[in-house]
């Protein structure tokens, strides 16, 4: 999910540098940055712990992990909003760009784990 993200913020940088600018393609890469950044905290907080964990413990990292994902970005999209160097527009479609991206990789990851638990001795 990542690593998709990262690529979708790339192209809108690019994309924003040719069509408006440095500035512009820094304020996209600012909010892919965000949005990348955000996952990646929320993907620490999920999976730090090993397969032998319980589902308590599972379910409170991934209600840790949202939050800290929900805090950052917020925190994050208002430090950068205020500041008079930033481009709100640019910024705010890498951000989004960054959900394309979340969401590409969660539908490549879950048709991945359905084909591995179909995998067993008798599938």
């Amino acid at each position: 999910m990542v690593l998709g993200q990262v690529a979708l913020g790339t192209v809108m940088s690019i994309a924003c540098l040719l069509a408006w600018g440095p500035r512009a393609a820094g304020s996209a890469l600012a909010g892919a940055g965000i949005g990348t950044i955000a996952t990646a905290l929320m993907a620490f907080a999920m999976l730090r712990h090993g397969e032998g964990a319980g589902l308590g413990r599972v379910t409170m990292s991934l209600f840790s992990g949202w939050l800290v994902k929900v805090g950052f970005t917020i925190a994050a999209l208002v430090v950068a909003l205020r500041s008079p160097k930033v481009d709100a527009v640019p910024l705010i479609a890498a951000y989004a760009a960054t959900f394309i991206g979340y969401w590409i990789g969660a539908v490549r990851a879950g048709g991945q784990v359905t084909k591995q638990q179909g995998m067993g001795p008798t599938g």
